[in-house]
């Protein structure tokens, strides 16, 4: 499935009367080769409806306005959703423990149905392993607000280049504050009743076989740890040969849901 491919807002009538509705349709390319367009949702008519391809530019162009070296990861696209990762791989900002590097990342977000606002979300990488660590609560998120075409489209590229420079240059608050709970969770064991007070009191909306799938990685090693924890939820979650909106909605979840909890027993 190409996410680059071509899309077009078309106004829904029925007998001649027109909805204020507008179909958003994708060109795909059916089994025998031919080009048909495919409806992926409705959207109301001011809605702010941009190609992917545009969207990758914008993230190519904060990428390299935050002076950061940072580099493409990976792709998401469901059809509807679409999502692009950069990271700053050559580029620590911090230690979680001896060697155990985390580098800053972001992505931008976008939807052709409406679910998904476009948007930048900041986050973390692990260097050993490449696993994304994401955020509801704490890292920086960035809704955009105009189009491409508007007058204060370059004032937001410029405004989000910033946070991500601030974030990858140890400046910005909120990616200190998780990394000091990154060391926290490293430093603190979880046993039994650990587990039990994560899973009932701090991530009870994970599924139980997404929940599952990460204690079963978590146990398959030495592992004693909280970030230990972490890292078998992100390893489990970032690298899924076909994730999915929710897994990545859930690996926020369980980043932030470990972070209160070491929080809490401070």
């Amino acid at each position: 499935m190409n996410p680059y491919s071509d899309i077009r807002k078309v106004p829904l009538d029925y007998q001649g009367i027109q909805s204020n509705a507008y179909s958003v349709q994708r060109q795909d390319v059916d089994k025998e080769g031919c080009f048909n367009w495919k409806e992926v949702g409705t959207v109301s008519n001011n809605y702010l409806l941009i190609d992917n391809a545009r969207v990758r530019n914008m993230a190519e162009e904060i990428a390299t306005n935050s002076n950061l070296n940072m580099e493409e990861e990976k792709t998401f696209f469901d059809g509807r959703r679409y999502a692009i990762s950069y990271i700053a791989r050559d580029n620590s900002i911090g230690e979680v423990g001896v060697g155990d590097d985390v580098a800053i990342g972001f992505q931008m977000w976008n939807s052709y149905d409406g679910s998904t606002s476009l948007g930048f979300k900041m986050m973390i990488y692990r260097l050993a392993c490449t696993n994304g660590m994401m955020s509801h609560n704490v890292l920086n998120k960035y809704r955009f607000r105009h189009s491409p075409d508007s007058e204060n489209w370059e004032e937001e590229l410029e405004k989000v280049s910033g946070i991500l420079q601030a974030g990858g240059e140890g400046r910005h608050s909120s990616v200190n504050e998780m990394i000091s709970s990154f060391k926290d969770l490293k430093a603190t064991r979880v046993g039994v009743d650990s587990l039990r007070d994560i899973r009932f009191d701090h991530l009870e909306s994970i599924p139980t076989g997404t929940w599952g799938s990460v204690v079963d990685r978590f146990l398959q090693k030495d592992n004693e740890s909280g970030w230990d924890l972490l890292n078998a939820a992100t390893d489990e979650l970032w690298h899924k040969e076909k994730p999915t909106v929710a897994s990545y909605n859930h690996n926020a979840t369980i980043v932030d849901g470990l972070c209160n909890w070491v929080a809490a027993r401070a």
